[in-house]
């Protein structure tokens, strides 16, 4: 009779991969009208940005950002974003994972 191999723990499939937990998070903006054609190509600049759609209703664009964990994202919204000029408020949403 054959012996049953036992099935490896997933734990012990990933102890050799390095998993990161990034951090992302969707930073709600309220733009100057004018400036949001200029606001976007800065953003495209950003290298944590991965996407920024004009929106209609009280933001104007919504910015989705990824970084490695929730401080890195406090830092691309303070020192990236809101200097950018139009830029009048950013609202930082972090993402959860349940």
């Amino acid at each position: 009779m054959k012996e049953m191999e036992m099935p490896i723990a997933f734990k012990e499939l990933l102890k050799d991969i390095e998993i990161k937990n990034a951090a992302s998070a969707y930073v709600l903006i309220e733009a100057n009208p004018p400036e949001i054609p200029n606001i976007l190509k800065a953003l495209s600049t950003i290298e944590n940005v991965k996407s920024a759609d004009v929106v209609t209703g009280i933001y104007d664009i919504i910015v989705y950002i990824v970084g490695g964990d929730q401080n890195e994202i406090g830092r691309i919204v303070i020192k990236d974003i809101n200097p950018i000029p139009g830029v009048k408020k950013a609202t930082t949403c972090m993402v959860v994972k349940l």
